[in-house]
């Protein structure tokens, strides 16, 4: 008989934990969504509150792995990858950014584009929209999903 209450006991715990953990993914949807999301190919749209010109010979991109803290992509010239110091559901720092030598028309551009990597703390996703923002939440880079 104390088997079977034990028994009886560790299912009902089991139970209770089970749908606690459940209700609370519930509530944090939205962060969990942001850290699936962001192992998608992102598109530049707008750097420091200047839009980017759809006819711009190679649009900056970024592509995240989350499973390896890290993320390739281009910055309007070069291909660029490098580790990520930190990704959490809400922030996200670049480490070193490697890159290739390239010499392109729009050499201020993809070095704006580095630096503002650098300075990027915290991201959002919404609307298919990854927003980049420094410490103090400014905005410095908005991408748009790739299809």
């Amino acid at each position: 008989m104390p088997k079977i209450l034990s028994l009886a006991l560790l299912i009902l715990l089991l139970r209770c934990n089970g749908k606690k953990t459940i209700a609370t993914s519930k509530n944090e949807n939205t962060p969990t969504e942001n850290k699936i999301l962001i192992n998608e190919v992102w598109a530049l749209t707008e750097m420091l509150g200047t839009p980017i010109s759809d006819e711009m010979e190679k649009r900056p991109q970024l592509e995240f792995n989350s499973k390896a803290s890290s993320f390739s992509g281009n910055n309007g010239c070069n291909q660029i990858m490098g580790n990520l110091k930190e990704l959490t559901n809400t922030d996200v720092q670049f480490g070193m950014i490697n890159e290739t030598r390239m010499a392109c028309k729009e050499m201020k551009l993809s070095s704006t584009f580095l630096s503002q990597l650098r300075e990027t703390r915290h991201y959002k996703i919404a609307d298919l929209n990854l927003t980049l923002t420094d410490s103090n939440g400014k905005v410095l880079l908005l991408f748009k999903k790739m299809e």
